[in-house]
């Protein structure tokens, strides 16, 4: 299982022609990682808290946050996925000790959803979109292609998606902790963090695979494919 974990990124030139296929197969080694990087730490939480309490929980959480990004770190990836989630862990963490309060843990991510999908948006209006720096825990891009127009089109546009997912999310997360009863509420938190990511994984790797794939030298023949 975690050598299974630590397979690197495929790259451009090992994916199969067609692209629901590549898609697929990119997927298959990204989603499991990514739901690593999002899921673990808040299971943990919910593990200490339900066993002595939410200040263990809360420390938990942390430690296991950290551990994932130096993790990633250490196999070489940039972990940039593994960041952010620290960032969102060690916030929620602080507010659920603060207010000794289970469902809290995961609530702040709503309201860093809505910072973070301003501050992404913003990155792309200043032509520095920030998931340029995602797309290597996802696909092994070659040097070349990563210095080409269509590498930082793609960027930004996979960076309006995330931009869009986070303040979705937002107002959904935000809607769900007013309106549900609070183990409704972390159960429909745990459903739509898979879900969502399923999608929004699945929906950036294709668009990179389709772009990419034709520029890079390194890759195998694309069959009646069409940039866009």
């Amino acid at each position: 299982m975690v050598s299974w974990l630590g397979r690197p990124p495929p790259g451009l030139g090992e994916l199969h022609p067609d692209t629901n296929r590549a898609t697929l197969q990119a997927l298959v080694i990204a989603l499991p990682r990514m739901l690593r990087n999002t899921m673990l730490p808040g299971l943990t939480f919910l593990a200490g808290a339900a066993v002595v309490g939410v200040e263990l929980g809360a420390v938990l959480a942390c430690l296991a946050a950290a551990s994932l990004f130096v993790i990633d770190r250490r196999a070489g990836r940039a972990g940039f996925i593994a960041l952010l989630v620290m960032v969102f862990v060690f916030l929620s963490a602080a507010v659920a000790v603060v207010s000794r309060s289970l469902p809290l843990f995961f609530l702040p991510v709503a309201g860093v959803d809505l910072l973070m999908g301003s501050y992404t948006l913003v990155t792309v209006l200043i032509g520095r979109p920030l998931f340029t720096s995602a797309t290597p825990d996802f696909l092994s891009v070659p040097a070349q292609v990563k210095q080409t127009p269509v590498y930082l089109r793609t960027a930004r546009d996979a960076t309006v998606l995330a931009g869009c997912y986070f303040l979705v999310r937002s107002l959904l997360r935000l809607a769900a902790f007013v309106w549900l009863p609070p183990g409704w509420f972390i159960a429909a938190i745990i459903v739509g963090e898979v879900l969502g990511d399923i999608l929004v994984v699945g929906l950036a790797i294709r668009l990179n695979i389709r772009r990419l794939r034709p520029i890079g030298t390194d890759s195998a023949p694309v069959h009646g494919e069409v940039r866009i």
